[in-house]
């Protein structure tokens, strides 16, 4: 069986001075679905919000979760670990939000 994710970024347009640029993912670890999980989560989407803190460490909550309580939860602890560089304003690195959705196509 093989399992692909796409993630969709739902980033802030950037603005156009070179000093001020959204922040953009460095590392984007991806949940393994346990073989009980695999038929539940076909074709399966979530949203998740973002907030990236200057250091690149994020808070995460689902804004729109799976139907699967246990997937949701398994997506959440895998989305914590990802890190971002920050975004940058007048050079300097400031919080921000994204929104990326989380496709889920099992096969």
């Amino acid at each position: 069986m093989s399992r692909r994710l796409r993630f969709d970024d739902g980033q802030f347009a950037a603005a156009s001075a070179a000093a001020n640029t959204a922040a953009r993912s460095i590392s984007q670890p991806l949940p393994s679905l346990p073989d009980e999980l695999r038929g539940r989560a076909y074709q399966t989407v979530a949203t998740a919000r973002f907030t990236i803190h200057v250091d690149g460490s994020v808070d995460v909550e689902l804004i729109q979760a799976t139907p699967i309580p246990r997937l949701n939860q398994m997506l959440l602890d895998t989305l914590r670990r990802w890190r971002f560089f920050p975004a940058l304003r007048d050079g300097r690195p400031v919080e921000s939000t994204q929104d990326i959705r989380v496709h889920f196509n099992v096969s």
